[in-house]
């Protein structure tokens, strides 16, 4: 966008508002100037038909007038530099449109025009302001403008993937605007692309600790921190786990009758016989309970303070209270409890046990869940055993909770292991789940997931539920010899598997209701009790797959519900309506004859009908 158009724009404004270069002169001259000039003036200094001024959001552009008609040197501009905020609403449409060239081009369009604008007064922008004088620049707010023009196309550059191109923008804006937090979040979004986790949580930190100065409260980096940590440590990275260690001693025979760790007289309390004069205190003689529990306090207090203390606990939930976004948490060798409370995790901590799944157990007998997961912290090489009515972890919260629960064994007697609910997104990868009382996997209301390499065998109802509107992804997953059913979507739920196995559960592999979708490929669902069963308006597409029915139909498609079967070799008695059997009579497929008559089972057993909405499969 050229000067002629800038010089244009200003022209058409002075007009106006009456004023310009010419009604100066003539105002130092002491000419005349024209009725017409005169109303206009008397108009604009009155407020009347004065062009009204764009209002920017707080990261908006703000762009400031070239000229100003004898305006003291601190007072508000009166003319804004229309071309600019142009560029900056084109460019907008343009990101949105996913037109990332474009709105490349448009950004750097208006860093040009800055430059020009303040090229033609002989300084760069950010060089500082030089001497006053009427035509003088606002080289602040030209450095602002600019700060947010790079800001925006650091993030173009970002979902263009390049992110070199990327970080210099950001650290380009930093310059031009230092007390300004969101080039710092630039940065750490385009070095976690690069996969320099480390660099990235850098970056955040600096970044909040610009909002902190600036008394803002805003969490986005505390946010973004946590995606990032998260992200690392699946890539094998602790980088956003890199603050204190905390360790939790072994509460050996005592972890059976509930309780703590014995305490230990050099780490957790001061002896009986310690003296005040031997604290550093005048007075002399015993120290009462009170007293020495304060002291105590205070001297782990100052040693945690001046980074000598051993950060050693004598129950996993006093270390998750002492933890601090960032720490780390080794449960050391041995057994443990909770003392039948949960433990609420809404800290960026990890928290894994010393040695292998064998050697360390956490024992928790209570009527309430071990670990509430909201936030996104990571659970490592734990051994859980659960006696109690409830299940072993609850993971709640929305779609920024995203913990990672990897390489652990759930035992659960009371109830199931594992509960997700909100719009909870965890990650659960190599955790082996067996003899759960009820559910092994459960999600409901709009919870997600990515589940890798699951093991859930032996529980007494599914191995997996997902109800209401949740989401689940399985990946390389085995579910085998649950009392009831593999797999059980239901109300409008989906689920999609991928090299899966599905076998020898006592009710079907995959049972779908009401709205609910299955999507399955390269899957292996045989030796169930039957194998796909749809209901209601149920959906599912199964591709590349073997579907064997075992003692009852390999395929049960009921009411309104489709299935799309595709290169899949189906084996076993099928019973579908005309609808259903268009989708499933595909040439890809290879049906094959059961060897004997099938039917259904008996109303007994996984296949009770229990008439409460909550808890219906079919």
């Amino acid at each position: 966008m050229g000067g002629a158009t800038l010089k244009g724009k200003l022209e058409e404004r002075w007009k106006k508002l009456g004023e310009g270069p010419e009604v100066e002169d003539a105002l130092k001259r002491g000419g005349k100037l024209s009725e017409e000039t005169v109303e206009l003036r008397r108009r604009a200094a009155v407020g009347e038909g004065e062009p009204g001024r764009e209002e920017e959001e707080e990261d908006s552009l703000e762009y400031r007038e070239v000229f100003s008609s004898g305006r003291k040197k601190d007072a508000e501009p009166a003319i804004v530099e229309l071309s600019l905020v142009e560029i900056k609403e084109r460019a907008k449409e343009a990101l949105l449109d996913e037109d990332y060239e474009e709105a490349e081009g448009l950004y750097t369009e208006g860093l040009m025009e800055i430059r020009r604008m303040v090229s033609d007064k002989g300084q760069d922008c950010g060089s500082g302001g030089g001497e006053g004088g009427e035509n003088r620049v606002d080289y602040g707010d030209m450095n602002d403008a600019a700060s947010i023009l790079y800001s925006n196309r650091s993030l173009v550059r970002k979902k263009q993937q390049r992110w070199l191109e990327s970080i210099a923008d950001a650290y380009a804006a930093h310059k031009l605007r230092p007390d300004w937090a969101k080039p710092y979040y630039r940065i750490a979004q385009a070095k976690a692309c690069q996969l320099e986790y480390r660099g990235a949580i850098a970056a955040c930190r600096q970044g909040q600790k610009l909002l902190d100065q600036n008394g803002s409260r805003s969490t986005e980096f505390v946010e973004l921190m946590d995606q990032i940590s998260n992200a690392a440590f699946l890539a094998g990275s602790l980088a956003g786990f890199d603050g204190r260690l905390l360790q939790v001693r072994s509460a050996g025979e005592e972890a059976w009758l509930g309780r703590e760790a014995p305490a230990n007289p050099l780490i957790d309390e001061v002896p009986e016989e310690l003296s005040m004069n031997s604290l550093g205190l005048d007075d002399s003689g015993d120290v009462d309970s009170g007293t020495r529990a304060a002291l105590v306090a205070k001297r782990k207090n100052d040693a945690i303070q001046a980074g000598t203390a051993q950060l050693s606990f004598r129950s996993i939930r006093d270390a998750v209270e002492e933890a601090k976004d960032g720490d780390r948490i080794l449960i050391l060798r041995g057994i443990h409890n909770t003392g039948g409370t949960t433990i609420f995790v809404n800290k960026r901590i990890l928290i894994r046990s010393e040695g292998t799944l064998e050697e360390t157990t956490i024992d928790h007998r209570g009527n309430s869940p071990i670990f509430r997961l909201t936030r996104s912290a990571v659970l490592q090489n734990i051994n859980i055993d659960m006696t109690g009515f409830r299940e072993s972890v609850f993971v709640y919260g929305g779609p920024e909770v995203s913990p990672v629960i990897e390489h652990c064994k759930f035992t659960c007697s009371g109830d199931g292991a594992i509960s997700v609910a909100g719009r909870a997104n965890p990650v659960v990868r190599r955790c082996e789940i067996a003899s759960c009382k009820k559910v092994g996997l459960k999600l409901f209301e709009q919870a997600r997931g990515e589940y890798v390499d699951l093991r859930i065998t032996s529980c007494q109802q599914q191995a997996v539920k997902l109800m209401e509107r949740s989401s689940g992804k399985f990946y390389n997953c085995s579910f085998t010899k649950n009392e009831e059913e593999g797999v059980v979507v239901m109300d409008a739920a989906e689920a999609v598997l991928r090299d899966c196995v599905v076998a020898k559960n006592s009710g079907p592999g995959a049972d779908v209701s009401g709205k609910g979708k299955i999507a399955a490929e390269n899957c292996q669902i045989e030796g169930n009790v039957g194998g796909l069963w749809l209901w209601d308006s149920a959906k599912a597409v199964v591709s590349e797959s073997t579907i064997e029915g075992g003692t009852s139909h390999v395929i049960l498609a009921d009411g309104d519900s489709l299935p799309r079967v595709v290169s899949c070799t189906v084996e076993g008695m099928i019973q579908a309506t005309e609808e259903a059997w268009e989708g499933i009579c595909m040439e890809t497929n290879t049906l094959i004859e059961p060897l004997k008559s099938v039917e259904l089972p008996p109303e007994s057993g996984p296949f009770h009908f229990e008439p409460v909405w909550y808890e219906r499969k079919q």
